[in-house]
């Protein structure tokens, strides 16, 4: 019986975390319907109002437009954004990609270095120096 109590705890908590997460989507799901119903309102009012200063079709045809310009407007704000963040993610990972090459060139010029005593130590240590001007000003075709 003592081996079931760790998992029992484990197992109300989580049904608790569920029950929680369902209560919430209920709530978010009742919100966005109620802000759904008022701005269905919102619009009737708007063209009953049109409709009354001008004729139904050109209320029909004011609502529209507006509505395909608002969407038009979100859908570039939105694909702008997605264009932003993917070359932000392109250039991350080109940076972490320059860091971990930077990074293996260092160790293993460390690892020569701390290998080599003696008459070799010079050259070893140039050649480190030009693997690492090299791979700095390799990509620079500004």
């Amino acid at each position: 019986m003592a081996l079931i109590a760790p998992f029992a705890a484990v197992t109300g908590r989580a049904s608790s975390a569920v029950r929680s997460a369902g209560q919430t989507v209920v709530a978010y799901v009742l919100i966005g319907l109620l802000g759904l119903g008022g701005t269905a309102f919102l619009l009737a009012a708007l063209f009953i109002w049109l409709a009354a200063a001008t004729d139904p079709l050109a209320a029909s045809l004011i609502l529209g437009t507006a509505m395909l310009a608002i969407a038009g407007i979100t859908l570039a704000v939105i694909s702008a954004g997605a264009s932003r963040r993917k070359r932000e993610r392109r250039r991350s990972s080109t940076d972490a990609a320059m860091m971990a090459s930077t990074l293996s060139l260092a160790t293993t010029g460390l690892k020569l270095a701390s290998r080599v005593r003696g008459p070799l130590l010079i050259p070893a240590l140039a050649a480190i120096a030009a693997g690492w001007y090299l791979s700095r000003s390799g990509g620079d075709d500004d």
